[in-house]
């Protein structure tokens, strides 16, 4: 395993966790009064790691399939 093959699976278990973690805060804050700035933002931040994510494991699928 090389350094960017560690650095790629550190990539995606963080942008996993940060998913998770804004999936919580917007249904927290949905269920518990419906406050719209929470929910906003934690939309857009868990739509950038989701989005990080699937750019992560696109490249790891061309990178497979190149050798």
């Amino acid at each position: 395993m090389s350094k960017s093959d560690g650095y790629r699976k550190f990539q995606i278990g963080f942008h996993l966790i940060i998913a998770l973690i804004a999936a919580a805060i917007v249904y927290s804050y949905a269920v518990n009064g419906f406050q719209l700035a929470y929910v906003i933002i934690g939309s857009v931040i868990g739509i950038s790691s989701i989005y990080q994510l699937i750019t992560l494991l696109r490249m790891g699928n061309k990178k497979q399939t190149s050798h």
